[in-house]
């Protein structure tokens, strides 16, 4: 198989793309970052950029005549209260994690319907079902994300076309130092954006190991089928339960007293 992987020099995608050369596909890396793995082909691609993504597909297209699965797994982070938050911060989260994977989804579609099926998969977040405050951006473009995983899945399942999105939850992977942070306002708030973010940071840094869940991931994602959404990791399972059964204030009553409060 032929499998694309968008971010895929570090973190959860190097480890995936490490697991799928390791049984024998051809694996593509679409990323900023050159990648050093002779195992794995490299492409240049600033996904935050319509004509990057443009350029590596075509640069794709010319080299492989199939694309079996395209795994949606860039994405970036940005920290900091709604109201103080920049504009231009606002757009480079929602360009690099929701629109890009929209792009680089529409290049792959008809090649996939034309060769009679494929896998498109979407990294998503715990964090779309629960709203980290002062993270706020960052769920709403994984919310987005599951959003447009449900259409797509039954747009495309007559082409046999499948669809899904992994939920994940802490993970310890460079994310956590990446991530944008803007604490402007923090005397407003009292000092609660900081921390909030440096109890995420902390709970990202005791998170599941990278390569690990990296190689789980790829395990179900070489299945005949896949769900529509898929967890991994105990305790994540255990608390995506909890919330189709719990009333929501609750849960953001929780939530509130781990990362809102003082």
């Amino acid at each position: 198989m032929v499998v694309i992987i968008t971010g895929g020099s570090s973190g959860i995608g190097l480890s995936l793309a490490k697991k799928f050369a390791d049984s024998g596909h051809i694996v593509y890396s679409f990323s900023r970052n050159v990648l050093i793995d002779a195992r794995i082909n490299h492409i240049l691609c600033d996904v935050g950029s319509v004509a990057s993504i443009d350029t590596a597909f075509a640069e794709f297209f010319k080299r492989e005549t199939r694309v079996d699965i395209l795994v949606n797994n860039a994405g970036i982070g940005v920290a900091g209260a709604v109201e103080k938050t920049k504009p231009d911060e606002i757009r480079k989260i929602f360009d690099v994690n929701f629109y890009a994977a929209v792009y680089c989804t529409q290049h792959v579609i008809p090649k996939m319907r034309e060769q009679g099926g494929g896998k498109i998969v979407f990294v998503s977040s715990v964090g779309s079902l629960f709203t980290i405050p002062f993270q706020t951006f960052y769920s709403a473009t994984k919310t987005a994300i599951n959003t447009l995983c449900e259409g797509l899945r039954m747009e495309l399942k007559p082409f046999n076309i499948g669809v899904g999105a992994i939920l994940l939850g802490d993970v310890k992977t460079s994310f956590t130092q990446n991530r944008k942070k803007d604490f402007d306002g923090d005397e407003i708030y009292c000092g609660r954006i900081e921390k909030s973010v440096s109890t995420m940071e902390r709970d990202e840094e005791k998170g599941m190991c990278a390569n690990r869940t990296g190689k789980d991931i790829a395990r179900y994602l070489l299945r005949k089928r896949i769900k529509p959404y898929k967890t991994f990791g105990a305790k994540y399972k255990v608390f995506c339960f909890l919330n189709k059964i719990l009333p929501k204030s609750l849960v953001l009553a929780a939530l509130y007293r781990m990362y809102g409060g003082n």
